[in-house]
């Protein structure tokens, strides 16, 4: 009886080690505006071109966020997009600028959104996000990746 309750106290500790570790994981926050925003990370050239295409939703609070190496104007359209967007543009750690409520589009979309001047993040969000967070022009980003 002792060796079984000792076994149970063990792998009790070793599932709450576990799921301590799984939560500590996946924390790619960017705050704006005092908003935390839970992010999944888009840093090579297939997981850029992909986005969130293909997709049915977005959890409200979350996004994707795009890396790249380097500081150009960005370019970025809605294909294969399910539900519309807000796009934050970022350069370094400011908003430079926000295009609100992108219309999905299918593999033949038409419409190009640019960004306002070179940016190395963008930041997608459900639309009307920036909206109701008071997210603008000039806010400061916090990454914690």
């Amino acid at each position: 009886m002792r060796k079984l309750r000792n076994n149970f106290i063990v792998l009790l500790f070793i599932a709450l080690a576990l799921s301590a570790c799984s939560r500590s994981e996946n924390k790619n926050i960017v705050e704006i505006n005092g908003k935390e925003i839970k992010v999944e990370v888009a840093n090579t050239p297939e997981l850029r071109y992909n986005g969130l295409s293909n997709r049915k939703s977005l959890p409200a609070n979350y996004g994707m966020l795009f890396i790249f190496g380097d500081k150009r104007e960005r370019i970025f359209v809605m294909r294969n997009m399910n539900f519309p967007l807000d796009i934050i543009w970022i350069n370094g750690n400011e908003v430079i600028g926000i295009s609100k409520n992108l219309p999905p589009e299918g593999a033949r979309y038409k419409n190009f959104y640019k960004s306002p001047a070179p940016v190395d993040y963008v930041l997608e969000v459900n639309a009307g996000f920036t909206g109701r967070n008071n997210i603008q022009i000039g806010n400061n980003v916090n990454f914690s990746l």
